[in-house]
């Protein structure tokens, strides 16, 4: 089974390095930017806690709107 998976996701980087522009690369870098910047956050509140809780929710509904935002950007 690990044979099968390791196959399919060489062959989706294959695929994905040759026939993807360069442009929706760089659109996706940024979404998974924004995605770890958003896990982060996330995983920063649940071990330190939520005093400044705030702060969390500002940074944190940044992070979503952003990716929102740049995926719509992205499907038009």
């Amino acid at each position: 089974m690990s044979n099968s998976v390791i196959s399919v996701i060489s062959r989706f980087l294959e695929e994905y390095t040759s026939s993807t522009p360069n442009k929706l690369k760089v659109v996706d870098a940024y979404l998974l930017y924004i995605l770890l910047t958003g896990a982060l956050q996330f995983l920063y509140c649940l071990l330190v806690g939520t005093f400044p809780f705030n702060s969390f929710l500002s940074g944190f509904i940044s992070c979503v709107g952003s990716f929102i935002l740049a995926g719509k950007y992205n499907s038009s």
